[in-house]
């Protein structure tokens, strides 16, 4: 790095810039008033040696966008053995999260609400089935750092006669916890599989859905009434699902949501075509979340990324949680696409990464993109091959502001 400068407005150049029309822009300089507001992007043949500009070597970006995350689980990290598959992980998941403090569990989600932030992570996703998560969350409200939107989750196969006093008792202290806070929260159901008729219905009017869907090669069959999630949720209800009529987990959404629901799918590892083209022929807002290090954590499985790429989908990235990922990065989601999908250009994985889970989370009025008026944060992408606009395997992100 040169010329770097300390005075209230700042300049930043690069060999490459993401631009506001998501295009790798070469030599690229964006402008940022004083308070961290964009005043614009132009492109300069000398920007090793523009005057009051601060020069970097890589890709600069907006922040990005953690678009599905479990911060509470970070206290999981290094504890569940990989690719034991979904009904194990589940299973562990339940059965050890009491063997860690509050305390230990809180002081995790802090630590790790800090390293994505210095990583460049602009703003996240994140599920809650407690409050563990929400003084870290406060934390960076205080501080003018990360924004949330918190999902309060939940899930069960209540009897219908149950099910609306059920969802209250999972929502409604979370809702409470979180206005005392300050912080963005909307229900949401946790998946097509582990949830009765009737509750999942109950949150087709929330604002904003984010729902595990076909994460897992042991939902493909659940609608045949075969298969681990299927014996899993049969077993924990004691009954048979009242929802297989559906016919599928896309059929499921479709059949329960309106068409105008903002909805966010997550992991879609097993998601067919035809169910892609079922959901996005419905829905009139629906984005897609792509977690790849956390469905090779737990099945060896990768997600559909050039299906999505082709079918023109709106997609976004995400972590998922340190339960089933050795890291909060999306540097290193990046370069796990990168690395299995060499077809699909780095400016649309860039693209995911930023505009895309800021329009999921409906934050891309101010972050997401280097556009005029917006307050996106910068950060440097480092580790590119600018021959072939690629992604070493040191490559990293590294927040400038």
């Amino acid at each position: 790095m040169k010329n770097v400068i300390s005075t209230a407005s700042r300049r930043l150049a690069a060999p490459y810039l993401l631009s506001p029309d998501g295009k790798l822009l070469r030599n690229g300089v964006v402008r940022f008033a004083a308070d961290g507001t964009v005043e614009g992007v132009e492109q300069c043949e000398r920007i090793d040696s523009l005057p009051q500009t601060e020069y970097h070597n890589g890709i600069l970006i907006p922040g990005m966008t953690n678009a599905h995350c479990h911060l509470e689980l970070s206290f999981f990290k290094g504890a569940i053995p990989q690719h034991a598959g979904m009904v194990k992980f589940i299973d562990h998941v339940v059965s050890k999260r009491n063997d860690y403090s509050r305390e230990v569990q809180v002081a995790r989600a802090v630590e790790e609400d800090l390293s994505m932030w210095r990583e460049g992570i602009q703003a996240v996703g994140d599920i809650s089935n407690d409050t563990t998560s929400f003084p870290a969350k406060a934390k960076a409200l205080r501080e003018g750092r990360t924004r949330y939107h918190t999902f309060a989750e939940f899930f069960g196969m209540p009897a219908d006669g149950e099910a609306e006093a059920f969802y209250h008792r999972a929502v409604d202290p979370l809702l409470a916890a979180a206005a005392a806070d300050g912080l963005e929260i909307t229900p949401t159901q946790h998946s097509t599989y582990f949830m009765s008729d009737k509750l999942f219905r109950l949150g087709a009017d929330s604002p904003l859905m984010s729902i595990h869907f076909m994460e897992t090669p042991a939902e493909v069959d659940f609608f045949d009434r075969r298969g681990g999630i299927y014996e899993m949720v049969k077993a924990s209800a004691g009954r048979e699902p009242d929802f297989l009529a559906y016919g599928g987990h896309a059929e499921r959404l479709v059949g329960s949501l309106p068409k105008g629901a903002h909805l966010i799918l997550i992991h879609n590892t097993q998601m067919r075509r035809r169910d892609m083209e079922l959901i996005l022929n419905y829905f009139e807002d629906v984005t897609f979340v792509l977690c790849p290090r956390s469905n090779y954590y737990i099945d060896a499985d990768f997600p559909p990324a050039q299906m999505l790429y082709e079918a023109g989908a709106r997609v976004a990235l995400g972590t998922d949680s340190l339960s089933s990922n050795t890291s909060l990065s999306l540097a290193e989601e990046l370069k796990w696409l990168s690395a299995h999908n060499p077809s699909i250009p780095l400016e649309t994985l860039l693209q995911w990464a930023t505009l895309g889970g800021a329009r999921a989370l409906r934050f891309d009025d101010e972050i997401g993109s280097f556009e005029p008026g917006k307050r996106p944060g910068a950060v440097l992408l480092s580790g590119v091959d600018f021959s072939s606009l690629t992604l070493a395997s040191d490559a990293r992100t590294l927040r400038l502001f």
